[in-house]
């Protein structure tokens, strides 16, 4: 299934679409588009298929069936967090969020600093929401997602591609949102 294929079941069934929006990949935002108008270096086109709580933008990138999404967000960070949909929807439904995956760099450690944050980021949320592993297993099932725990060295990877970061009409550059 191409990204097209995945964008277009999620929009004809509601059920994912509302999952989605639980883990702040909300289709509903698109509607008020990015902070602010951006473009790429490159000038591929970009298409904002979601948004998250803080006024961020999800973006594909150009126009084939399988599409980088390139993360556009309100402070002014941003970059490619994914090859394809797939693989940053599993990122967005794996993990407490994008932000938290890049608060701290891979590092030496292995990781091991980044993957205590996000277990203790998980837990938090966890207590909030009792059924959360239940709904990212229902949502990774039916939309055939990959671990996200094995994404993140390409989510580092890709979010330190200075090709893919975002740029204001004014002409600023976005930070990297990796630490």
């Amino acid at each position: 299934m191409s990204d097209r294929d995945l964008l277009d079941h999620i929009r004809a069934t509601p059920w994912i679409a509302e999952s989605l929006a639980q883990f702040d990949f909300d289709l509903s935002r698109v509607d008020n588009g990015p902070v602010e108008p951006v473009h790429l270096a490159g000038g591929e086109p970009l298409e904002m298929v979601a948004g998250d709580g803080g006024g961020g933008a999800f973006m594909l990138v150009g126009d084939g069936a399988d599409r980088p999404v390139v993360y556009v967000g309100s402070e002014g960070e941003g970059g490619l967090v994914a090859t394809t949909l797939r693989d940053a929807l599993a990122l967005v439904v794996g993990l407490s969020s994008i932000h938290d995956a890049t608060a701290y760099p891979l590092g030496d450690d292995g990781g091991a600093k980044l993957r205590a944050w996000l277990a203790e980021a998980d837990a938090e949320i966890r207590a909030d929401w009792p059924d959360l592993d239940a709904d990212r297993r229902r949502l990774q099932e039916e939309l055939s997602l990959p671990p996200a725990t094995d994404l993140l060295d390409d989510l580092h990877r890709a979010a330190a591609d200075d090709h893919y970061r975002p740029i204001s009409e004014a002409g600023d550059v976005y930070a990297a949102m990796v630490a």
